[in-house]
């Protein structure tokens, strides 16, 4: 079973949208387009009756965007539950309690960005190994919400350069973050600021790729 995207561009690459009993991941450099498919999918789970739950970690929710893909933003502001952790040990709690207050009426569990406060508690803690195993016992959580509450996940992810290899980025949090995803989605910046939207990993569609450009209704195929 899937939900719609709530974009035409992403259905038809995903086949009819995110699954549901799993991590989606989306990951990419500032800007590409991030946070924006995050809101394109809770507009269609709400205005389809169901509540989201956002977990902002970068303040980045913006109501005048949501005022740009919707008339019906106020409806749609109705049935967000907003969850803002400040740091690493809040967002833990935060996912914790959320296993236990997920019910039938939630669609779908948003978080814009997974990796915010986990770079910055790696920052100041000299402990990697514990960090790391945090962030793992987190990912862990998101996925039993999915597995056994039948519920979406979908996350987000930031990117950093690799000095080796220019044009390659790697995603915060590596493996952890590649092994508790069973889909993955990578947004590039493309030239004549387009954006490629590309599905690197999926348990039953192949990977494959779509240009498209941000508009103030949502995106468009190029």
């Amino acid at each position: 079973m899937k939900i719609s995207a709530g974009s035409d561009v992403v259905d038809g690459v995903l086949e009819g949208g995110y699954e549901k009993d799993i991590i989606n991941t989306i990951y990419g450099p500032a800007g590409s387009g991030k946070t924006l498919l995050c809101l394109l999918a809770l507009i269609k789970v709400v205005e389809d009756g169901k509540k989201v739950i956002f977990v902002d970690t970068e303040g980045g929710f913006s109501v005048e965007r949501l005022k740009q893909l919707t008339p019906n933003y106020k409806q749609v502001l109705d049935g967000i539950l907003f969850l803002r952790p400040t740091n690493f040990k809040e967002q833990k709690e935060a996912f914790e309690k959320l296993k236990d207050k997920i019910n039938d009426k939630i669609g779908l569990v948003i978080v814009d960005t997974v990796s915010m406060l986990y770079r910055l508690e790696m920052g100041k803690n000299d402990d990697v190994y514990e960090v790391n195993k945090e962030l793992g016992q987190q990912l862990g959580f998101l996925n039993e919400i999915a597995r056994k509450r039948n519920i979406p996940v979908l996350i987000t992810n930031q990117v950093y350069a690799d000095f080796e290899n220019k044009d390659n980025v790697k995603i915060v949090g590596g493996d952890l973050l590649r092994y508790g995803s069973k889909c993955m989605i990578e947004l590039q910046a493309a030239h004549g600021g387009y954006r490629n939207f590309v599905l690197r990993k999926h348990r039953s569609i192949s990977p494959k790729d779509v240009v498209f450009k941000i508009v103030n209704v949502g995106i468009e195929k190029v």
